[in-house]
């Protein structure tokens, strides 16, 4: 009998027991669930604040990057075009000197500039003593004249086959170059004093057509003008002097007027590059 009950108490005590632990394991997990609810606040608000920081140093890791990046792009492109226009002759003029910019002794003598000797005040050149070359003919000579009428830049002229123009043509180039960097859009006239042809011009319209032609051997006049950009206030023209031609069969050729025989007949090298209002243009001695 004695064996009988300690055998069938061992369930008693094994269920005994597991009933402890089981209500120890329930305290346990209620006292958990009944702390301070602030405490899981606390935890939730500092995880809050991790993440938004993460996220905020994140956006300012990327959009100042790229606001001050393009800024600074920006910066660089207006840097380098304003470093191309001071080594480029172009529409907008060279080494800080553009068309019809008013001319004074304080604005030369700022830029280094000089006046050529001359006792024409009404159109006269101006030139950078540091900026020349040496030419087998001449000797030494600026490298870039500015031809001033009326008190304005009228023209820019380059003699100095180290200039860069912005037609990517330069002195000691072919006749055939230029026409192929104008798409053949350019006016032939022979210079008067070389009735042999031996001297030529190629003329190019740059910023303007013609409504009206002027009369033949006039200049161009300003109500046969029309600007294609409002942009601009001055009609320009370039004129290429070439040297070393041939008489073709007429001793002016209209841009419209070329064939393929005359195109074929074009000799001859870049002698000097002018850019500048057709008033200056059409000067075929300078101020003389």
């Amino acid at each position: 009998m004695l064996i009988f009950h300690l055998t069938s108490s061992l369930p008693i005590i094994k269920t005994a027991v597991i009933s402890t632990l089981l209500i120890g394991t329930v305290q346990l997990m209620i006292g958990c669930d009944s702390q301070p609810s602030s405490s899981n606040n606390d935890g939730t608000a500092q995880t809050n604040t991790v993440d938004k920081d993460m996220a905020k140093n994140d956006e300012m890791s990327v959009n100042p990057a790229l606001t001050d990046t393009s800024v600074m792009d920006k910066e660089q492109t207006n840097e380098a075009a304003d470093i191309a226009n001071e080594q480029t002759v172009s529409p907008s003029g060279y080494q800080k000197l553009s068309f019809g910019q008013v001319i004074t002794p304080e604005l030369l003598s700022s830029l280094g500039m000089t006046k050529a000797k001359s006792d024409n005040k009404q159109c006269y050149y101006v030139s950078n003593p540091k900026l020349s070359y040496v030419d087998k003919k001449y000797g030494e000579r600026a490298s870039v004249l500015y031809q001033i009428i009326d008190g304005k830049v009228a023209l820019i002229s380059i003699q100095d086959p180290s200039i860069a123009f912005y037609k990517d043509i330069n002195i000691g180039n072919s006749a055939t170059d230029v026409m192929k960097a104008h798409n053949d859009e350019l006016s032939y006239e022979v210079d008067k004093y070389a009735v042999d042809g031996d001297y030529y011009s190629l003329i190019a319209n740059i910023n303007f057509k013609m409504t009206k032609e002027s009369p033949l051997g006039e200049s161009l006049r300003d109500e046969n003008i029309e600007l294609k950009n409002k942009e601009y206030s001055l009609p320009l023209q370039i004129e290429y002097h070439i040297k070393g031609g041939q008489k073709l069969s007429d001793s002016t050729i209209k841009a419209s007027e070329w064939t393929a025989d005359n195109k074929n007949l074009l000799k001859g090298e870049v002698e000097s590059i002018d850019i500048g209002i057709p008033e200056a243009i059409y000067l075929v001695e300078g101020c003389s």
